[in-house]
């Protein structure tokens, strides 16, 4: 997983991590948690997430498949 890549998107957009995470159904903490690589997202919330950053599927690959 790209968590990088993943920030340097979450900044690009400017959307709050407050937001993010009610948007896809977690705390905050977790949300930390998981952007800092102590916890894996759920398919539902890397889906979710994609969903609220409006990622390609390009994104997508780079983010949460390639290591």
């Amino acid at each position: 997983m790209s968590l990088l890549s993943l920030n340097e998107k979450i900044k690009e957009i400017g959307i709050s991590k407050t937001v993010i995470a009610d948007k896809i159904g977690i705390s905050t903490q977790s949300l930390h948690l998981k952007l800092t690589g102590k916890r894996d997202f759920k398919i539902s919330e890397a889906k979710k997430l994609g969903e609220v950053l409006r990622l390609t599927n390009a994104e997508k690959t780079t983010i949460f498949f390639e290591e």
